[in-house]
C-alpha cells in the first residue's frame, strides 16, 4: 500500500513523494505517476514510456544528451548508466522536483557527467546555444502535458537544438491531436521520424537528423544496451513505426 512520505506545494501546485515498501512515487498531487522507481535498481526505468524512449540510444552513440523535464530523475539514471561517458543535462522548471529527485529518488548530487538547470525549458531552448545528440521533450505539469509540445515553433526550437546526427524524442498521450501541421515540422527539420506506441498509454516519437546506425536492429547492439538498461527491448522494437511525411 502506497504512503505518502512527502508533501509540498510550489507555485506549480501540489508536489508528492509516495513509498509502498519496494517503490518511490513521484505525483503533482493526482493520479498520475510523474515517476516510479523500484528503490533497489534507480536506474531501471519503470513506465513503458520511459523505456520506449532509450530506444535513442540504439539509433546513435550519444555524447551529449539532454532531458527536458526531470521528475523523479529516473530517465537521467538510465542515461548515466548506460553510456557511462556520456554527458547528461536536465532542465528543471520546479526547484521542489529537483530536491525531491536529489532526496527521495537517489538521483546524484555530484556526479561530473551531470548537470542539472533549473530553468524553464522554453526559456531553454530559446536562449541556449547548446547542442544534443539526443534531446529529450518530456514536460508535464499536474492537468498533464505542458502545451508548448504539441506547438510547432517549440519543436521547430528543439531541432536547432540537435546536432547533425542527433534525435529529439519526444512524450506524447495517445490520445493527443497530434495534427498534420506538428508531423509536418518535424518531417521539415529532421530526415525521418519514428514513432513507438509504448503500451502504457503513450506515444514516444523519435525524429532524427540522420538514419539510425545501420546496425540498431543487431542483436550484437541490442541484447548489451538491454543488459545495461535492465529490460528488453524487443518489446518497443516491434511497436516501432516508421511515419511517412505527411
Amino acid at each position: 500500500m502506497k504512503k505518502a512520505i512527502f508533501r509540498t506545494t510550489d507555485e506549480f501546485g501540489p508536489l508528492e513523494v509516495l513509498d509502498d515498501g519496494a517503490k518511490r512515487f513521484l505525483t503533482f498531487g493526482n493520479e498520475h505517476e510523474q515517476s516510479c522507481q523500484i528503490k533497489a535498481q534507480p536506474h531501471i526505468p519503470q513506465h513503458e514510456y520511459s523505456r520506449a524512449i532509450m530506444l535513442s540510444l540504439l539509433f546513435c552513440n550519444p555524447e551529449r544528451v539532454c532531458v527536458m523535464g526531470l521528475g523523479g530523475g529516473t530517465l537521467v539514471m538510465a542515461f548515466l548508466n548506460a553510456n557511462p561517458d556520456c554527458d547528461v543535462f536536465a532542465i528543471e522548471l520546479r526547484k521542489g522536483v529537483i530536491s525531491i529527485a536529489q532526496k527521495y529518488f537517489q538521483l546524484p548530487k555530484h556526479e561530473s557527467k551531470l548537470q542539472i538547470i533549473h530553468q524553464d525549458a522554453l526559456d531553454f531552448i530559446n536562449t541556449s546555444e547548446e547542442k544534443f545528440d539526443v534531446l529529450v521533450a518530456d514536460l508535464y505539469h499536474h492537468h498533464g502535458i505542458d502545451e508548448i509540445q504539441l506547438q510547432k515553433q517549440f519543436l521547430k526550437q528543439c531541432a536547432q537544438r540537435v546536432n547533425d546526427s542527433g534525435w529529439l524524442v519526444v512524450n506524447y498521450w495517445l490520445d493527443h491531436d497530434l495534427n498534420q501541421e506538428v508531423l509536418s515540422q518535424l518531417h521539415n527539420d529532421f530526415e525521418c521520424v519514428y514513432a513507438c506506441n509504448s503500451g502504457g498509454g503513450n506515444m514516444i516519437l523519435l525524429a532524427g537528423k540522420s538514419q539510425p546506425i545501420n546496425d540498431y536492429l543487431d542483436a550484437t547492439r541490442v541484447k548489451p544496451l538491454a543488459k545495461k538498461l535492465g529490460f528488453s527491448l524487443n518489446y518497443y522494437l516491434k511497436r516501432l513505426t516508421l511515419l511517412a511525411p505527411v
